[in-house]
């Protein structure tokens, strides 16, 4: 299977499976609005450095992401295709990495099939359109990772046989070595400190690694030479990394602006972000997001779906071929670097306290090429190395398409309403394991080209339409926009018992929280003027509707998704009336 143009061929596919997957849906709690409405503010007010929302002190994420978002809404006004751009951009600039890498360390097949196995899974598709930091720190982390290791890899022996000795350990360059600091930092800017030291912690064992294997390579192989070869390899990982022009790089890229916000903010930035978003949210689980050690790897098994129907095996079998040794040094060095990348993301959030299925997507460049190596080597063999897993591999993929058709129609009953079209989706993994199967032992380059294609073609509709569908199903983004204007000049917006990031993204202005139970406050916003609007729970409106001013009621009410009451819209109301919504105030 050869590939001609295959940078044309990665992006022309790419941006077609991106764009389809690129729909005007309204933006989804909690996050994307939250993160958005920063963006704007800095738009708004001209001031870039220190991150506000709904004009108090945002200390949960560093700024690389909204800087990127505010460019965008400069550019293409302040809305959800502006504040989702940059993800869908650093997804494509993620597959132009993988498809580097494994053009140059195997060949063109391998680098298309792991660039468009990464863009062609479920969490990746998901990330990649959502107004997020996630897909921008996977790009930058894979650059950097990538362009760490490549000079670093054992030359290929041009007969492909066994492993020849070799002098001394290969050095990055000056301007590498800066460039990949800069890299570093800049993903510093966009998600703290596990920015730089989660690549680190890839590279340097990695290195480590390999150093110990070129000495071993050299001569020696019981305990005492593996002990001295270990201790004698840690001068070659600091001589060839040159960690101090790496960490001046990235303090050069990530210092100025965390200094600039530390002194503008009294330090308080500093303090929330450091000691609560990351300390905090390692030592104990924040906002109910905790799990157990294996929440990783089995989130991992659905968010790299369909590509990890084959992730297992793929793992055995990397892991079996890099502990003997027996193959080719660069294969086998490759194979070791990708092992390392996908155990030290996992592994080390799998630790920690706090976690969601996105704290490991910077492991999933590294799950799709090792995929991707191990199906072009089956092809290239003519054969699959184990046919039986191969089988079980698309048993998997039908199943996943089966279990998607059940989840939408299950989510229908839970409230959303009109997507059951959305369910067809599941059956694209069917009819591709049927596809894969029918061209398995005849034309097994036909058959990864099939999976590479039902992968694409998946990921792009259970992100494009049926987001669409499932989005027309938010209904609180066009509630506010609706209430917020009923009586043609805007209204001014508070919050009761709620405090959803969409209201204040979509009021477009400062929206009052006021704290729950706090009655007397719900009085007086509501006495402030006939301007005043509260949005609140309708189950709590039996708390407030005493210190209501007169002629005020319910004069708009909405079903929020997934949700078993209405909130409920607070306000003068227009003839006196009732304190219950007309039915031309009602949203379902």
């Amino acid at each position: 299977m050869t590939i001609t143009r295959p940078t044309a061929l990665v992006l022309l596919v790419s941006l077609a499976a991106l764009a389809v997957g690129t729909v005007p849906t309204p933006l989804w709690d909690e996050d994307e609005p939250r993160f958005a409405a920063i963006a704007r503010t800095m738009v708004e007010t001209g001031d870039w450095v220190v991150p506000i929302y709904n004009d108090t002190l945002a200390v949960d994420k560093p700024v690389l992401m909204h800087w990127c978002m505010a460019a965008a809404m400069t550019v293409f006004g302040i809305n959800e295709f502006a504040a989702r751009l940059p993800s869908v951009l650093a997804t494509l600039v993620t597959a132009l990495a993988l498809l580097r890498a494994g053009t140059r360390w195997f060949d063109a097949t391998t680098g298309v099939v792991a660039a468009l196995a990464f863009v062609g899974c479920l969490l990746v598709g998901i990330e990649a359109h959502a107004a997020t930091p996630d897909a921008i720190l996977v790009a930058l982390t894979a650059w950097a990772t990538i362009l760490a290791a490549e000079p670093l890899l054992p030359a290929r022996n041009p007969g492909g046989g066994a492993r020849t000795a070799t002098t001394g350990f290969p050095q990055l360059s000056i301007g590498r070595a800066a460039g990949i600091g800069a890299l570093l930092g800049l993903a510093v800017v966009c998600k703290g400190p596990i920015g730089f030291v989660g690549p680190l912690a890839v590279i340097v064992p990695w290195i480590w690694w390999q150093a110990i294997d070129r000495r071993l390579d050299a001569g020696g192989n019981t305990l005492r030479d593996r002990a001295a070869a270990a201790l004698g390899a840690i001068p070659d990982v600091m001589r060839s990394l040159r960690p101090f022009t790496l960490t001046a790089a990235m303090l050069a890229a990530a210092a100025p602006w965390y200094v600039a916000v530390s002194v503008r903010t009294g330090g308080e930035w500093t303090t929330g972000f450091f000691f609560v978003h990351n300390v905090g949210r390692f030592l104990t689980p924040m906002e109910k997001h905790g799990g157990s050690a294996f929440f990783h790897p089995l989130a991992m098994l659905v968010g790299f779906y369909p590509w990890s129907c084959f992730l297992p095996l793929a793992i055995v079998v990397a892991t079996r071929r890099v502990w003997k040794r027996a193959g080719e040094a660069t294969t086998d060095a490759v194979l070791g670097l990708l092992l390392v990348w996908l155990a030290v993301w996992v592994g080390g959030f799998s630790a920690a306290a706090t976690k969601l299925p996105n704290y490991v997507l910077p492991a999933y460049p590294a799950a799709a090429f090792l995929v991707a190596v191990l199906a072009v080597e089956a092809v290239h063999r003519g054969a699959w190395a184990h046919p039986r897993w191969m089988a079980s591999g698309l048993g998997w993929l039908a199943f996943g398409g089966l279990a998607t058709a059940a989840t939408v129609l299950v989510t229908v009953r839970y409230g959303l309403v009109g997507a059951e079209p959305a369910a067809l989706v599941g059956l694209i993994p069917v009819a591709g394991a049927i596809a894969c199967g029918w061209y398995a032992r005849s034309r097994p380059a036909t058959a990864v080209a099939a999976f590479v294609v039902t992968g694409l073609v998946y990921t792009s509709l259970a992100v494009g339409p049926a987001s669409w569908l499932m989005g027309d199903a938010n209904v609180l983004p066009d509630f506010v926009r609706r209430v917020q204007t009923r009586d043609g000049a805007p209204a001014r917006i508070g919050t009761y018992m709620m405090a959803s990031p969409n209201i204040v993204f979509y009021a477009r202005g400062h929206v009052e929280q006021i704290g729950d139970f706090r009655t007397d406050d719900v009085s007086r916003f509501l006495h402030s003027g006939p301007d005043a609007l509260l949005l609140i729970p309708e189950q709590h409106y039996g708390e407030i509707a005493s210190v209501l001013p007169p002629g005020y009621g319910i004069v708009a009410r909405t079903r929020p998704l997934f949700r078993d009451h209405d909130v409920v819209a607070v306000g003068q109301e227009a003839h006196g009336g009732s304190r219950t919504a007309s039915a031309a105030g009602t949203t379902r």
